[in-house]
Parts: structure tokens; C-alpha cells; sequence
């Protein structure tokens, strides 16, 4: 993250930015624009193109089935064929079968003329496939254009017979013919009976003429192109059968479905079927029958209550879309990818002369003033360049001056600071001295007064003795402090150290009323310390932690892994003593620096200060913790390593 902001320090990267902003956004606004508004267009297209052709397909398949009811109701008043008609079956009726019927001359006669007659019809009306004749008492078909079926028997003749009793002329809606296993739409109309001489019929229904439509070759041809249908596109008919829609034509994603596939009315794909099926009409985006995203137009056609489905893949019909999308992108690239390297161009002719100046101000800084910037043009940088040069001269022979001013006071310095330090040891030893010192030169004063009091003499050579004794101390313990010495270092168990510490101090712990609680980790590395040393660091601060307990107290002694450093174990000294302020705390290592009041060794102040040195020395450290009222805790670290 840190680097990614160096980066955008730079003059050249702001550069190169903001040229790219300047140029791409106006672009982006632009093309975005364009996209956006040949995206509504493209959409508004399909819609249209949907919706026109669901609304011809419509209208097509409307005229049409108007059409065939024209035609069937033109062949319904066909009094010379139902004459004809009347007379054949009439015939029929007198022979066991068809086959009897052609072996005799004048039915062989009729035969063939009333066959000749269906033929010709057919030619006239080309949507029928087949035309044919069957026996209102049996359902035989008695004379047809196909064959095969010639004799055959159709079990659901009775329906025919009772819907013409009501209708001149009627239509059995899409099915699976039961006798060729094609898919018709058969329009059919009565045979009454007909006198053959005067043309005159009865309404007595002695046959029905069935005008068969293979919806393969009629009804599916009619629907199934458009213009710009793609490869995608297709047109579905479909009708309510019960709690499902069943599909009329041949899906063009699933060859062989007519009247064989249908789908759940309560489905959630292909809804615009089930919509059109049940009256409706719209136009909505949805899952097909594949449950694939389509885009459908849905109309009704309430003659057969039908629902009509002109429909295309989402993908293909916005195709022009995805195209306009990808020429924006590879417009917004090329235009980015020049504006970069534009930007680049321009860029390094205005950083490089910079870059330049700052290495000759590195050099310059770290003191090479031999440096010089090799900037040779006219304009502003050159001129920079050349102030540049002329200031690195100025500074060189400014330099030679300076350093030996600059060895001079480095010496007024190096001698103040030793002459400050000595006058601050010499300050703080004559104040730690100056007191006995003092004592000693008025008991001097009281013995020269008056010789020949004994007591006196005994009294005060004791005190003078002691004072004496102060100052040895004092000076052996500053000697202590800034006389180099040797460590013995070597692998020590930290526990065992303390123990044996502990022992130093007992004879202090009853009379004060303290009480001692160990907390020993048993599995702590050994470390590597001059016990001697670091016994005495132990009991140094074990002894404060106990005067800082005037009225009793708990001193706890820890010891545990460090939490902060690793290969290293820490020492806790705890005590529940008066506890100091922030300031004290921080001053409790100086040399001479004592919080006691009593007289004698206690008020030197050079304990804890020899303790961080022998610490330090070690390459340990040594913390502590305190508040007034709530105690105060010495965190010692020492190395569990070699080294």
C-alpha cells in the first residue's frame, strides 16, 4: 500500500492521470451516452419486430381458419356431391365391404366418379390433405383421397355426427390422427340424405365429409419463419389441455414435440404461453421451455382459443448490443493506451531534466560538490541546471572553510561535555560527601575547644568515626559504579538464583513483617549470566521492595517467559509497598538519587543504578511499574541465549 502511494507522488504518474482523466472521461460520458442510447434503440427494435410479427402471425392464422371454414362450408352445399354421396353409402349398405361394393358395375360406377370428384376438390382446396367419406352408422370410411385408410373404422364418428346435428359445418381442433398417427386439423361437414334426381335433402345425417389438414405441411409453414427470426427465433402454438398447455407445432429446439410435449400451467418457465393460452396478450421477457432468458410477444387467437408465442434468445436478439459494447471497450482501450503513451512521451521530457537535478542534489548532499548537472537545453530547466552547477561551486569552496571551523568547535564542544560531566559527578559526590565532611569539622571544632572533656571526647570521636566511614563508603561505592570489571558468564538456572538471593535477606524479612510468595515457572530455559552479578541485582531490588513496605507487606517473585523478546525469560519483584509517581519512578536509576531520609548507608542512592548497569551489561533490561498507594513491580529480562 505504502509504495502504491509513492507512486502516485510522482509528478509523471500525476501527469500521465491527469491527461487520461482529461481525455477519458469526456470519452467515457460519450461512448456510455452512444451505448446507452443505441441500447434503447436496438431494444425498442426487437420489441417492435416481436410484436409485429406475433400480430401478422396472428392475423395470417386468423384468415386462414376463416379460410377453411369457407371452404368447407362451400363443399357443405355441394348438392351433386351429396347426392352422390347419399348414393354410395346407400350402396354400401347393401354389400359386406368396400371390396363387394367395386366388384359390381354400378357401385364400381359411382365409386370412381364420386372419387374422381373428392380429387378434383383437392386440387381446388390444396390445404386438404386428405378428403374423405365416412358412414354415419358405423364410422367406416367408405371413399377417400388416401387409400390405406379406405374401410377403416373411426371410433370417434359419433362425435362427428352429434356436433353436425347442431353445426352445417365444424372443426375438430390439432390431434393425432388414430388411423395414420399424423397431426391433423380436420374441418368436416354433414352428408344429409339427398334424393339423386331432384337434389332435394333432408336434414337426416347418413355420412360426414372429413376434410383432413396436416398441420406439418399447412398450419407449421405459416408460422414458422420471419424476417430476421435469426437462429434463434421460432413461433409456438400452444392450447389449454386441462392444468397443462400442450404445444400444437414442432419446437424448433425439440424436433418431434407436436402434441407430444406440454407444460405445467403453474410452470415458471414459458410463461408467456400459459398467458396467451388463457386470453392474454403482452409482450414479456422470461424463461422458455429450455429455460433460457427469451424475449416473447403473446397473442390469442380466441376462434380455437389458441395462444400464439413469437419469441427469441435474449443473447441473439441484443447480440447488436454486446457488439456495440465491445467497440466501445476497444475504443475506450485504443484511446487510453495513446493517451498513456502520449503521456509518457511527454511526461519524461519534462521529468527527466528534474530527476536529473535531484540525483545531482543527492551527490551534492552526501558530499560529492565535484558534481555537475549535464542539462544543455535553453529552457527553464536548463537554467536551473546551470544555477545548479554554479551554486555546487559556491558550496565547494564554502565547504573548505567550514570544515575547519567545523573541527574547531566540534573539539569548545567535545571539551564542554566532558568538563560538564565531570562538574556534574563532582556536584553530586561533594553533596553526598559534604554533610559528614560537615559533622567532622564541627566535632574537630568541639574537641579543640574543650580538650580535657573526656566524654565529649569519646562522644564525638565515635561520630566522627562513622561520618569517615560514610565517606569511604560513599567513595567505594562510586568507584563500584564507574570501575570497569569482568563477568563470568555461564548457563544458570534463574529459580536457583533466586533462591539462594532470598536466603541474603531474611534476617530483614520477620522484623518488618513481610511475608514472601514465589511464583516459579519450573520450565524456563536456563540462562546465560554471571550469577554472582545478577544475585546481587536480585537482592538489591528485593531489599528497596522491602523498606518500601515500612508497615508489612507481600513481596511476590515471579518468574516466567518474556512476552516482549524471544530466547529471553523475565524476573516480576512485586511488592505492595507506598508506591511513586511517574516522576520519581523515572529517576530511581540515576546515581545518588535516593528517596530515604535515614541516615547512613540506606540514603546513598547507588543501588539501583549499579543494577541497570550489571543488567545493561548482560544485554538485558530492566523496567518498573508503580503507582502511588498500589505497590510497585520490577520487570527484569534476561538472555536465555548465548551471545
Amino acid at each position: 500500500m505504502r509504495y502504491y502511494k509513492n507512486i502516485f507522488k510522482s509528478i509523471k504518474v500525476q501527469l500521465i492521470c491527469c491527461m487520461c482523466f482529461l481525455i477519458t472521461v469526456p470519452l467515457l460520458v460519450v461512448c456510455i451516452m452512444e451505448y446507452y442510447s443505441g441500447k434503447s434503440a436496438i431494444e425498442q427494435r426487437v420489441i417492435e419486430q416481436l410484436t409485429s410479427i406475433a400480430d401478422l402471425k396472428k392475423n395470417e392464422l386468423t384468415s386462414w381458419l376463416e379460410e377453411r371454414i369457407t371452404d368447407t362450408s362451400v363443399i357443405a352445399r355441394n348438392k351433386i356431391l351429396a347426392a352422390a354421396a347419399t348414393s354410395l353409402l346407400q350402396q354400401r349398405r347393401r354389400f359386406e365391404g368396400v371390396e363387394q361394393l367395386m366388384s359390381s358395375e354400378k357401385g364400381r360406377i359411382n365409386y370412381i366418379r364420386i372419387l374422381d370428384n373428392l380429387h378434383v376438390l383437392k386440387q381446388i382446396y390444396k390445404h386438404y390433405n386428405i378428403i374423405s367419406i365416412i358412414d354415419g352408422a358405423n364410422g367406416e370410411i367408405i371413399i377417400s383421397t388416401y387409400p390405406d385408410i379406405i374401410g377403416k373404422t373411426i371410433r370417434s364418428f359419433g362425435d362427428y355426427v352429434e356436433i353436425l346435428q347442431e353445426k352445417e359445418i365444424a372443426v375438430k381442433d390439432i390431434h393425432t390422427s388414430e388411423l395414420t398417427g399424423q397431426n391433423y386439423m380436420t374441418y368436416f361437414c354433414p352428408v344429409c340424405l339427398t334424393d339423386t334426381f331432384t337434389l332435394e335433402s333432408t336434414n337426416i345425417i347418413v355420412g360426414v365429409i372429413l376434410l383432413d389438414i396436416n398441420i406439418k405441411n399447412s398450419i407449421e409453414p405459416l408460422i414458422r419463419n420471419w424476417p430476421g427470426m435469426g437462429n434463434t427465433g421460432e413461433t409456438l402454438l400452444v392450447r389449454r389441455d386441462g392444468d397443462n398447455i400442450i404445444y400444437l407445432n414442432n419446437l424448433r429446439h425439440m424436433q418431434g414435440s407436436a402434441m407430444k410435449v406440454t407444460a405445467p400451467i403453474d410452470s415458471t418457465l414459458d410463461i408467456p404461453s400459459v398467458l396467451s393460452s388463457r386470453g392474454e396478450e403482452g409482450f414479456k421477457e422470461s424463461m422458455d421451455y429450455r429455460n433460457v432468458p427469451v424475449l416473447s410477444a403473446y397473442r390469442h387467437i380466441p376462434k380455437l382459443n389458441w395462444g400464439l408465442v413469437a419469441k427469441q434468445d435474449v443473447q441473439e436478439a441484443f447480440a447488436p448490443i454486446e457488439k456495440l459494447k465491445t467497440r466501445v471497450i476497444v475504443l475506450i482501450i485504443i484511446c487510453i493506451s495513446v493517451t498513456v503513451a502520449t503521456g509518457i512521451s511527454i511526461t519524461n521530457r519534462i521529468t527527466q531534466p528534474i530527476l536529473q537535478l535531484s540525483e545531482g542534489a543527492k551527490a551534492i548532499a552526501s558530499g560529492n560538490l565535484d558534481h555537475r548537472i549535464s542539462i544543455v537545453s535553453q529552457n527553464e530547466v536548463g537554467l536551473l541546471a546551470r544555477e545548479f552547477n554554479q551554486m555546487a561551486v559556491k558550496l565547494k569552496e564554502s565547504y573548505s572553510n567550514l570544515e575547519q571551523k567545523v573541527e574547531d568547535r566540534t573539539a569548545q564542544l567535545l571539551r564542554a561535555e566532558r568538563l560538564a560531566a565531570v562538574g556534574e559527578l563532582a556536584a553530586d559526590v561533594a553533596h553526598e560527601i559534604n554533610n559528614p565532611l560537615g559533622g567532622l569539622q564541627n566535632f574537630a571544632d568541639m574537641l579543640k575547644n574543650e580538650p580535657e572533656n573526656i566524654l565529649q571526647t569519646k562522644k564525638y570521636s565515635s561520630l566522627m568515626l562513622e561520618g569517615l566511614k560514610r565517606v569511604e563508603i560513599i567513595v567505594k561505592r562510586l568507584l563500584t559504579f564507574s570501575r570497569p570489571y569482568t563477568l563470568r558468564i555461564s548457563e544458570n538456572n534463574v529459580n536457583r538464583i533466586i533462591n539462594s538471593s532470598i536466603e541474603f535477606i531474611e534476617h530483614r524479612i520477620e522484623p518488618g513483617h513481610v511475608s514472601i510468595r514465589k511464583e516459579l515457572n519450573e520450565s524456563l530455559s536456563p540462562i546465560f549470566v554471571d550469577a554472582d552479578h545478577i544475585s546481587q541485582v536480585f537482592i538489591n531490588v528485593m531489599v528497596n521492595a522491602i523498606e518500601s513496605m515500612s508497615n508489612g507487606g507481600v513481596l511476590t517473585i515471579r518468574t516466567d517467559f518474556c512476552k516482549h523478546h524471544e530466547c529471553c525469560v523475565t524476573v516480576y519483584i512485586i511488592d505492595t509497598g507506598s508506591g511513586m509517581d511517574e516522576e520519581i519512578a523515572g529517576k530511581i536509576f540515576e546515581p545518588f538519587f535516593s528517596t530515604k531520609s535515614k541516615e547512613g548507608e540506606k540514603g546513598l542512592g547507588m543501588g539501583l543504578a549499579i543494577t541497570k548497569r550489571i543488567i545493561e551489561d548482560h544485554h538485558g533490561e530492566i523496567h518498573v511499574k508503580s503507582k502511588i498507594g498500589d505497590g510497585t513491580t520490577f520487570m527484569i529480562c534476561l538472555p536465555c541465549c548465548k551471545g
